[in-house]
């Protein structure tokens, strides 16, 4: 007796290609029919079918078995003990010349396939939610990673107003302890050019006889007039120290307190301050506008947006070059622009100068906050940042603040 497909879980049956011989079948497959397998092994395939289905068989799926190509989904039609059923059908060429044909009832299918479309469905929708999870988390990061960015600029600019409130009343400290010698000096400086003048004019009024003789020896005239200018420059030198300190002291107040501030007031504070930096690296042009310019402003915050400005100018300068400061109005803003001939950016760099903690400097000498701070300074009091520049021409950075009657008004520009 021929084997037949005794461990198969469903519908199946092999068959030879010539004929349609069935030599192993399913147990399934015979129960279906109402036979025993060994009535219909080595009968024909064409004994179950219908008509139709036989020709159709021959038709559509003989053809591909036999140029070895698999018949996906095919249906039939068989004569089961029921009666005529459809039955869906898969056929696969083997060796020898055979082929096995595995079937499903089409209503069992039918409901595997509304299955597996339900499924479908139900996978589609999970991964629909899986997706949109995935970007709330991505958003969620997102926003954590900016907030991190922002607290860590917000730390860094309160590690800033906290030095540069510890350097204003350290400044002040030692600005009153200079300023103590430095009044008395002035003052016994003027004493004692008034007292010289005195005494020279009795020198040169009662010289005769030895007196006069011993005058010429000494070459009176030269030591007059030169004793006479070594006071007014230690004058001027007093004077000097007094405007160090005072530019000291204004430029270190605490900050916190907005008031009205004479624009080029505040940056020639900074610039006296910086006179030590700038003198051996650049040349500073001033092309102030001719009257006054006020704006409502924290003038601690100020003279830090202008140190910030001066200084990446002059780091932006390889040996000695020159920073122009304009300052004008457009309509009701007051602008301040530092210009420099230095190095120049790069269109990305330009594009992200503003972004915390972005450099092009070696790692150790920048931390990427300079403009950045700038830019909050400038946003708070409803200004604007202006950046213009082209690689080995330099670079001009403008600063937009409003006027001091429309600071109250909430203007601001874009």
């Amino acid at each position: 007796m021929t084997d037949y497909l005794t461990d198969w879980p469903g519908l199946a049956v092999r068959i030879a290609l010539d004929g349609r011989i069935m030599h192993e079948l399913s147990p399934e497959f015979a129960a279906l029919l109402k036979r025993t397998p060994e009535q219909l092994i080595n009968t024909s395939l064409d004994n179950v079918l219908t008509a139709a289905s036989r020709l159709y068989y021959l038709s559509a799926i003989d053809i591909k078995l036999r140029q070895r190509q698999n018949c996906e989904q095919q249906t039939l039609y068989l004569n089961t003990a029921q009666g005529c059923r459809p039955f869906i059908v898969s056929a696969h060429p083997q060796d020898n010349d055979t082929a096995l044909l595995i079937l499903m009832q089409a209503d069992q299918h039918l409901a595997l396939q509304q299955q597996l479309i339900q499924e479908r469905k139900y996978t589609e929708s999970l991964n629909r939610e899986l997706s949109r999870r995935e970007q709330h988390l991505r958003n969620e990061r997102n926003k954590q990673k900016a907030l991190l960015e922002k607290l860590e600029n917000t730390n860094y600019e309160l590690l800033q107003t906290e030095k540069l409130a510890a350097l204003g009343q350290l400044s002040a400290g030692i600005a009153h302890e200079i300023n103590n010698p430095v009044g008395y000096i002035q003052s016994n400086l003027n004493s004692l050019s008034h007292y010289v003048e005195k005494l020279l004019k009795v020198l040169t009024d009662n010289a005769e006889g030895l007196l006069k003789q011993r005058l010429q020896q000494e070459n009176f005239e030269f030591i007059a007039a030169d004793l006479l200018d070594l006071l007014q420059e230690s004058q001027q030198g007093v004077a000097h120290i007094t405007s160090i300190t005072s530019a000291l002291t204004q430029f270190a107040r605490a900050p916190g307190n907005v008031e009205q501030c004479n624009v080029h007031e505040q940056i020639n504070t900074t610039l006296r301050v910086l006179h030590n930096e700038i003198k051996n690296k650049a040349r500073i042009q001033r092309d102030f506008n001719g009257s006054p310019l006020n704006i409502a402003c924290d003038p601690a915050q100020f003279n830090q947006v202008m140190m910030n400005l001066l200084v990446n100018a002059l780091q932006a300068i390889n040996r000695f070059g020159q920073i122009t400061i304009r300052t004008g109005v457009v309509e009701q803003f007051v602008y301040i622009e530092v210009a420099d001939n230095g190095e120049g950016m790069s269109e990305e760099t330009r594009k992200r100068a503003l972004e915390p903690f972005y450099t092009t400097k070696p790692e150790g000498e920048g931390t990427g906050l300079g403009l950045a701070l700038v830019y909050n300074i400038v946003r708070r009091h409803l200004g604007k940042l202006t950046i213009d520049s082209d690689v080995g021409k330099g670079t001009c950075i403008g600063v937009w603040f409003p006027l001091a009657q429309e600071c109250n008004h909430g203007k601001q520009l874009e």
